[in-house]
């Protein structure tokens, strides 16, 4: 499977980042191809989905996503357990062929506890977009000035800043919500990075909607550290495992 484009190009493919029912990120796949096979076995599927202790996952193509023209759709494979997809906090089993948008997340029964819990694999989909925003932006060398990030909370702008430099990341309103949480809870702390426990973070982007995880929580994090990373400025969200995350903002002038 191809490695995901490089900052310096114009567009960059479809992928899916696959997340543990533990809600960690297990790594990010490209696509590519005309059909990716999803299972338990890493031998014989493009993405495993691994460790399947309980064995809830079919072993050859439990699901398949496969490309028609410039989409891509998630096929099920006839799995006893079944392919689902949240989309906008439902959570549907697919049955047959769906067409996946962006911000999509596929689910794969991963256990079941009591009382009848279910937790589940989840591949969260991000559809082919162009990156011209954020192409030939030099990536800093080490000994170049700290970076720290700024949000305007009467304007909803978050700016990196390293130095003089400054630079606006262009965000979604759910990333939107999540860093201006961040923001205030560090300046109520005196600017230090505040831990945001995860359960602070999902009702300050979602309030009371039900049906969101810890797991899309993730997701969006993840997407506000790939729009740091042409700046070489992930590192500015921090997760603390199992209990929340900290963004580290600019000291207040």
């Amino acid at each position: 499977m191809e490695s995901p484009s490089s900052p310096g190009e114009r567009r960059r493919g479809a992928e899916v980042v696959v997340f543990g029912p533990d809600g960690t990120a297990i790594h990010t796949a490209a696509l590519s191809g005309t059909r990716v096979t999803v299972g338990r076995l890493r031998d014989v599927n493009n993405i495993a989905l691994e460790p399947d202790t309980e064995l809830l996952v079919t072993r050859d193509s439990h699901c398949t996503l496969e490309r028609e023209g410039s989409g891509w759709s998630i096929v099920d494979g006839g799995s006893v357990n079944g392919t689902y997809l949240r989309r906008g906090g439902g959570l549907q089993r697919v049955n047959g062929r769906a067409p996946l948008h962006d911000g999509d997340v596929i689910c794969v029964l991963a256990s079941i506890t009591e009382p009848n819990e279910r937790r589940y694999f989840e591949l969260a989909f991000n559809e082919a977009r162009d990156s011209q925003a954020t192409r030939a932006v030099p990536v800093h060398e080490p000994g170049s000035p700290a970076a720290c990030l700024s949000y305007d909370l009467n304007q909803a702008r978050l700016v990196l800043v390293r130095g003089a430099e400054r630079n606006e990341i262009q965000i979604r309103a759910q990333a939107h919500r999540l860093v201006r949480y961040m923001a205030e809870r560090n300046a109520a702390a005196g600017g230090a990075p505040s831990l945001c426990t995860h359960d602070e973070l999902m009702h300050a982007v979602w309030a009371d909607e039900p049906m969101h995880t810890p797991i899309e929580l993730a997701k969006l994090v993840w997407e506000l550290r790939k729009k740091l990373e042409p700046f070489d400025a992930e590192h500015l969200i921090e997760n603390e495992r199992r209990r929340g995350y900290r963004m580290r903002t600019c000291p207040e002038e």
